[in-house]
């Protein structure tokens, strides 16, 4: 009895494991095709630096892009999402960048956001400060 298992088991084995590559190829393909991205520009929050002043744009809206399943990422309140980007910590002339961060506020309480992807164009931004103070 056994050893008809094997014999079923191993007979045109190379043609089994293409195939079985092959399912693996297609399951993964899927998977990526399926995925969703839906893109917002949202407003930005910038904190400055008291003794330095802007010289270059301040950007204003930033682009959030947030890649899920299209049934998931259509559910986001976009706006219960923040965006923010703290200058306060620079200490010296010339081009300077701060990450901006994303707040969700109290999306987790409604959406399950670890099967989601929420990343910010551009993820810093780039300002150019002068010694003197904010402008008034």
């Amino acid at each position: 009895m056994r050893s008809k298992f094997f014999q079923k088991l191993f007979y045109n084995w190379q043609a089994k494991i293409l195939c079985l590559l092959f399912a693996v190829l297609v399951y993964f393909l899927l998977v990526f095709t399926i995925q969703a991205e839906r893109k917002v520009t949202l407003p930005v929050t910038v904190k400055m630096p008291e003794l330095y002043h802007a010289e270059s744009n301040v950007p204003q809206n930033v682009r959030l892009v947030i890649q899920g399943t299209e049934d998931q990422i259509y559910m986001i309140d976009v706006s219960q999402i923040s965006l923010s980007a703290d200058f306060t910590t620079v200490n010296r002339e010339g081009v300077n960048y701060a990450v901006v961060q994303i707040d969700t506020n109290e999306l987790e309480k409604h959406v399950d956001m670890s099967s989601l992807h929420l990343y910010t164009v551009p993820s810093q931004l780039k300002v150019y400060f002068s010694l003197g103070g904010k402008q008034q």
